[in-house]
């Protein structure tokens, strides 16, 4: 896991971490891209997408949560909202 102390994300580092969980190429991750109607994702696949994310920036995304990651944009904003109240780990 790489080290995410500070409150600054790297939206383009979480792009390639969401794109991975996909299996998609970046440049298909927009902010406007939809989950579930642009590329595809059911429930199983955002389960991925938290999982990366967790591990990867070390912020805690719970069960209830998953069902707002309609986009990359809400999956940015879950991770910007975990690093700034500190529940990353």
């Amino acid at each position: 896991m790489a080290d995410h102390t500070d409150t600054q994300l790297d939206v383009e580092e979480l792009r390639t971490v969401v794109a991975g969980a996909l299996e998609l190429p970046v440049e298909e991750v927009t902010d406007e891209a939809r989950f579930k109607e642009d590329l595809d994702v059911d429930s199983l696949i955002s389960l991925e997408i938290a999982v990366r994310v967790e591990e990867h920036f070390g912020v805690k995304i719970d069960e209830s949560q998953l069902t707002e990651m309609g986009s990359f944009q809400l999956v940015r904003e879950l991770v910007e909202a975990g690093l700034s109240t500190g529940s990353a780990r």
